[in-house]
């Protein structure tokens, strides 16, 4: 068992763990950034269809109300004190055809899509069309349970949906940012740390494999 510890490379173990750990956390986003985007555009109006890993990108024609925000604060325990809570991202309601989805927007964001609300709503009371630049690069996800109860929430007491009509929306889905370019980059990133692991762990293998042979066939055993 102490010579199979031997042949193992330490190194080539952290690198193989640390490529295995990007693979598994950029690869769903690039499988999806390898798709045909579809036009946000026609997602609302109802051109086309989105599910969960679906690629969406473009100029977003027209935005509805907040139903959830994520806000951030730092704790130290030490003085007991608390940073002022800062709101990281907005969850908007977006039109998708006859239904809804929702659409997750960082802080850097923000204004474009609050711009976008008010204008989308001017426009359904006889103005001019929107015109906040709101271009994003997204995939869709399945909305979770938490994000899901107060979009339904919305529904019910803003929108007046009935319980049926919410149940005929189906799977929630949530249209996410992501930076595609760098999901790429960590991806092959990933990739080039579990070779390069699994070469020095076999390299390690081999050398100490060798030793050990060597060792056994120059024994003497009167020599002890």
């Amino acid at each position: 068992m102490s010579s199979f510890f031997r042949k193992i490379s330490r190194g080539g173990l952290i690198l193989a763990a640390i490529g295995v750990f990007l693979l598994v956390t950029s690869v769903p986003d690039t499988l999806v950034s390898f798709k045909e985007a579809k036009n946000f555009e026609d997602v609302m109006m109802g051109d086309v269809e989105i599910a969960a890993g679906d690629h969406v990108e473009g100029q977003v024609p027209f935005l509805l109300d907040t139903f959830a925000i994520e806000q951030t604060w730092t704790e130290n325990t030490s003085n007991n004190s608390v940073t002022p809570k800062k709101t990281s991202r907005r969850f908007y309601v977006m039109p998708c055809g006859d239904g809804f989805a929702g659409l997750s927007v960082g802080s850097t964001s923000a204004s474009a899509a609050n711009d976008l609300v008010d204008q989308t709503y001017g426009y359904f009371n006889g103005g001019a069309a929107p015109t906040a630049e709101l271009i994003l690069d997204c995939r869709v996800s399945e909305m979770n349970e938490e994000l899901a109860g107060m979009f339904r929430d919305e529904m019910r007491d803003y929108y007046e949906l009935t319980d049926q009509e919410i149940e005929s929306l189906g799977t929630l889905l949530m249209v996410e940012p992501r930076s595609f370019t760098t999901v790429r980059i960590f991806s092959g990133a990933g990739a080039g740390f579990v070779l390069l692991g699994l070469l020095l762990l076999v390299l390690r293998w081999r050398k100490v494999s060798a030793s050990l042979r060597r060792a056994r066939a120059n024994y003497d055993p009167d020599l002890g």
